[in-house]
């Protein structure tokens, strides 16, 4: 028995070692231009020809500056074509700039809710262009990696073009600030009172008019002094539920009360969907009840819950491209934010990357996504 045990102690630490080893991860810069891309491409095969990795990251949106293509549904079939394996492939949706590459991609997660990227790994940022080398610094210095950049192809810079690529190693050296004004205004959750919007992104509650013609900003415990207990190395997730929210931070749903914005209840997403399936506890980006419905969303789709009593049963996973007609082409599987209900006009927004999505009483899209770029706040503290 002693030996038994003594093995099983043994077989413990030696997953644990395995699990806690440094890996190589390749970070590949996406390109709105097919051909550039497939550079890129040709550029990411020569370097994994040379030594192995654990990881590739694949990062870049849909239809950025007006493009027809998914840069990282480009750049993934184009690696297995080339017989790289598809469970070592991350993709990150999202971005349509570099900074944005930096800031959605640093965010990337395994299916058990860790990191793929995580202090100690060696990053490789892959391009034919010199803004690797920005974002190899930015991600060495911020993110505690061991970061290094690999870029071949012809290039001829102008008078006018800057190593520090659009100043991201230099420009910023608050790196949450940086992160902000990357993705501003990407909110997790929106209200309306009176004349005012409320947006909160992060720890930061923005507040202002219809027409953004003034602002105000606080720090998200003014609005939420219950929350920030929950929100420690978590991220916060808010279903609109009316007039309430569910809030999840990956192991505690709250219900917290849009008026009072107090926590009413404490339980778990598994007790409000007790068939759930177990990968949404760490998928969920956002949400929202409406009717019957329960709607989630994550970074690769969604799930339609139905309710049943005092619960919701999950349904069918689908697409926000299957699901809703019209889904915009730029905005690819989905990457939703935040969604709000407006129950007065039976209408609710859907919010992802700096733009916003309306959509009807029957759920229908009422036009295209409208630009989201609020005022930058030029003295936040």
């Amino acid at each position: 028995m002693k030996k038994l045990i003594s093995l099983c102690i043994f077989l413990v630490g030696w997953q644990c070692l395995l699990a806690s080893q440094p890996k190589n991860i390749m970070l590949i810069l996406g390109s709105a231009d097919p051909v550039v891309l497939q550079d890129r491409m040709d550029v990411a095969m020569r370097l994994y020809s040379m030594q192995k990795f654990d990881r590739i990251i694949v990062s870049g949106g849909c239809a950025a500056h007006g493009s027809s293509i998914c840069e990282a549904s480009f750049m993934h079939d184009a690696l297995t074509r080339n017989g790289v394996p598809q469970n070592v492939i991350y993709k990150e949706e999202n971005s349509k700039t570099t900074v944005q590459n930096y800031v959605f991609s640093r965010k990337i997660k395994e299916a058990d809710g860790s990191p793929v990227m995580a202090p100690g790994d060696t990053v490789y940022v892959v391009s034919n262009h010199w803004h690797a080398i920005s974002v190899a610094a930015r991600l060495r210095k911020y993110d505690r990696v061991e970061a290094k950049f690999f870029i071949e192809g012809s290039i001829e810079p102008k008078a006018s073009d800057k190593l520090d690529y659009v100043s991201i190693f230099n420009g910023e050296p608050d790196n949450d600030r940086f992160i902000m004004k990357g993705t501003w205004l990407t909110p997790d959750a929106v209200w309306e009172k009176a004349d005012s919007i409320y947006y909160l992104t992060g720890s930061l509650v923005y507040v202002t008019d219809r027409l953004n013609s003034r602002f105000s900003y606080y720090t998200r415990s003014k609005f939420f002094p219950e929350l920030d207990a929950y929100a420690a190395n978590k991220e916060l997730r808010f279903i609109d539920a009316g007039k309430q929210w569910y809030v999840s931070n990956g192991e505690k749903l709250l219900y917290v009360d849009k008026q009072s914005r107090k926590v009413q209840r404490i339980f778990t997403l598994a007790e409000l969907i007790p068939n759930l399936p177990a990968a949404w506890l760490n998928r969920l980006k956002a949400g929202a009840v409406y009717g019957d419905k329960l709607l989630l969303f994550s970074d690769a789709g969604m799930l339609v819950a139905h309710k049943k009593s005092r619960v919701f049963l999950a349904g069918e996973e689908t697409s926000p491209a299957d699901y809703f007609a019209g889904w915009p082409y730029g905005w690819g599987r989905g990457n939703v934010s935040a969604l709000r209900l407006d129950s007065a006009k039976q209408k609710v927004y859907i919010y992802r990357n700096q733009e916003y999505l309306e959509l009807d009483a029957k759920l229908k899209i009422v036009e295209e996504p409208r630009s989201l770029r609020l005022k930058w706040i030029d003295d936040l503290k």
